[in-house]
């Protein structure tokens, strides 16, 4: 009977344990404000947080879901925040440019009086056609790069986020 007795807890204590780290877990992809060093953002729901990333980059984070046919082995997309010293913005602009197939759209603004580049481009990586959004931004003597890549096929999906994810991107 005791035996009985400490199964039932044992196994009611293992479903409320599952329960929590399936909360946890889902959780992960809900929106969220990240202070990064120098820049805020709010990462959007459906994308995780790549925490530990060895890549060299300020912030990464990947979409729940990946592609379909010959992109099923990568992600629908990808948030990175990467930190440039010692580049100007036009210049860094340019290399960008440069190494898109095609530039779709490109703005320079000011915002909270810091130099701004916004671009959008179509790109191809490992032989998969990629839509590029980029924003530049300007913070002593530092050029922000945030970068969205999207492939191509779902992009239209992502199209909302990633708008409410560069407009609401700052820096210090």
């Amino acid at each position: 009977m005791e035996i009985l007795i400490v199964g039932s807890i044992l196994v009611a204590l293992m479903v409320w344990a599952s329960t929590k780290i399936k909360r946890d877990a889902a959780a992960a992809y809900d929106e969220e404000l990240i202070e990064g060093d120098g820049f805020t953002l709010t990462k959007p729901a459906g994308f995780i947080h790549m925490l530990n990333d060895d890549s060299g980059v300020a912030f990464r984070a990947n979409s729940r879901d990946f592609g379909t046919g010959d992109s099923v082995e990568k992600y629908q997309a990808t948030i990175t925040v990467e930190r440039h010293e010692g580049k100007g913005l036009d210049a860094l602009a340019a290399a960008i440019k440069e190494s898109a197939s095609e530039v779709l759209s490109e703005e320079k603004f000011i915002a909270l009086e810091r130099r701004n580049v916004r671009l959008e481009l179509s790109a191809i990586e490992d032989d998969i056609q990629l839509r590029r959004f980029v924003r530049l931004a300007e913070s002593d003597g530092a050029i922000f790069e945030l970068r969205v890549d999207v492939l191509e096929e779902m992009s239209t999906e992502h199209e909302k986020a990633i708008e409410n994810l560069i407009i609401g991107f700052d820096v210090k």
